[in-house]
């Protein structure tokens, strides 16, 4: 098929005339990839990891949100750990087209677990977010471990069925740019990419909201402050998801159009579709602040932190007294 020969694609960037427009476009990419190198990705690795210790530590009594948000932790780690890829924009990573489908094939499970997992904390902590079934959620390690493992499966498999339409199987070695999503894949790409980690999401999460209103609505007695709790900070996780994901996907639907028209795009094309994977990337340092600011336990750590420095340094007050009065007598 014509469609698939996708030698002809080329970055705008590397042969437009334009040369006012890539060098506008190329400015504007370099300054936003240094505003997210030097704030986002400190703030999100600090953030996860704090929010990932909190979760170790207190892993005698993780209950089933507890595991849903310390797997979205973990991806919002990793997510941000490959956003380094991007480091060098406007200039792209040159490597092999195998290097750049494991790049591709471990970006997307971490963007289809992170949708998965979101669906699942809505389904459990929205629409079943009674006292009663949280309790039943949160007491079990058991039941979120398998809808985990099952989250993780189909992950992987809608990561590999995405990377399988890269369309670089005969050629693996060859040297080629590579960026998250590559622009050389076939357009199916980035068509089945939309409809599983987007569209088919959004159409659940629509309907899941629609059924937390009619719940909400026919419900007497307000929810207990845990399941308030709860729904708070997936709530402020999802709708998060959903806006730093709306323009990527837009970029990616308007990329896989001018594939099948045979068209490379402008250097704007080219600048949408760099801002929408940073802002992707950003996804996970917002993400990771909700769940400081948002879930119990993290936010207690959190405020525990000036008491324990202040224990701290009563203890070393008192150790240093301690040793100068048995030197003076």
């Amino acid at each position: 098929m014509s469609s698939h020969n996708m030698s002809w694609i080329q970055y705008p960037s590397h042969v437009s005339t334009a040369v006012e427009d890539v060098i506008a476009s190329q400015s504007i990419i370099s300054r936003c990839v240094h505003v997210y190198v030097a704030l986002f990705v400190p703030v999100s690795l600090v953030t996860g990891l704090f929010n990932l210790t909190t979760f170790i530590r207190g892993r005698a009594r993780l209950g089933g949100l507890d595991m849903f948000l310390s797997d979205l932790t973990i991806t919002n780690v990793l997510v941000t750990l490959l956003s380094l890829t991007a480091i060098s924009r406007p200039d792209y990573l040159a490597t092999t087209n195998l290097s750049c489908a494991i790049l591709s094939f471990l970006s997307n499970i971490c963007y289809f677990n992170a949708q998965y997992v979101q669906l699942a904390m809505l389904f459990v902590f929205l629409l079943q977010g009674s006292s009663s079934c949280l309790h039943t959620a949160t007491s079990g390690a058991q039941r979120p471990a398998l809808g985990l493992a099952a989250i993780g499966g189909c992950a992987f498999c809608s990561s590999l069925g995405v990377v399988a339409l890269l369309g670089t199987s005969g050629k693996l070695y060859e040297t080629t740019l590579c960026q998250v999503d590559p622009l050389t894949a076939w357009p199916e790409y980035e068509t089945v990419k939309v409809s599983l980690g987007f569209g088919f999401a959004l159409i659940l999460k629509l309907a899941f909201f629609i059924l937390l209103i009619v719940q909400l609505a026919w419900r007497a007695a307000p929810p207990q402050r845990d399941a308030a709790s709860a729904h708070l900070v997936v709530l402020a996780v999802t709708l998060t998801t959903f806006v730093c994901r709306l323009l990527y996907n837009i970029a990616l639907l308007q990329r896989a159009r001018l594939k099948l028209q045979r068209d490379i795009g402008s250097p704007r094309d080219e600048l949408l579709m760099n801002l929408a994977e940073l802002v992707l990337f950003g996804e996970s340092c917002v993400n990771s602040l909700a769940t400081l600011f948002l879930h119990k336990p993290c936010r207690l750590a959190l405020l525990n932190i000036p008491a324990c420095f202040a224990q701290r340094c009563r203890r070393r007050e008192a150790s240093n007294s301690f040793s100068l009065k048995r030197v003076e007598s």
